[in-house]
């Protein structure tokens, strides 16, 4: 089985984690509307808000997942969740995404939603 995930951080291509996705099959890059990205130093969290948030959509099998949660803490710090994100081609899909858990208070937002920290 297949499953479509959407990364905004260090996932993303050229990033430092992105050797996760290596044998994923890129599907586009992709919005999420309606959450807000925040700075937490190496990498990006986001929660729900007003913003909008820019990454790219992969396609990945049951092994990258489980692979992911471990690498985003899944259940801790992040919460996997099915959302709809837009791909540059105007398309919808629903994919998994990994929200933020904890608070954002005391953290810069990046306002463009455009994660550039390699």
């Amino acid at each position: 089985m297949r499953y479509l995930v959407f990364v905004y951080g260090t996932l993303k291509r050229d990033f430092s984690l992105h050797r996760y996705l290596k044998d994923a099959k890129f599907v586009g890059k992709a919005s999420l509307s309606g959450y807000e990205m925040y700075d937490f130093g190496w990498y990006p969290g986001i929660v729900p808000g007003k913003g909008t948030v820019f990454g790219e959509v992969y396609e990945i099998d049951l092994k990258t997942l489980f692979i992911l949660d471990e690498v985003e803490d899944e259940g801790h710090e992040y919460e996997r969740k099915i959302l709809p994100v837009k791909l540059d081609d105007g398309k919808t899909l629903h994919a998994f995404v990994y929200v933020y858990k904890g608070p954002v208070k005391n953290k810069p937002r990046v306002k463009d939603g455009r994660w550039q920290k390699k």
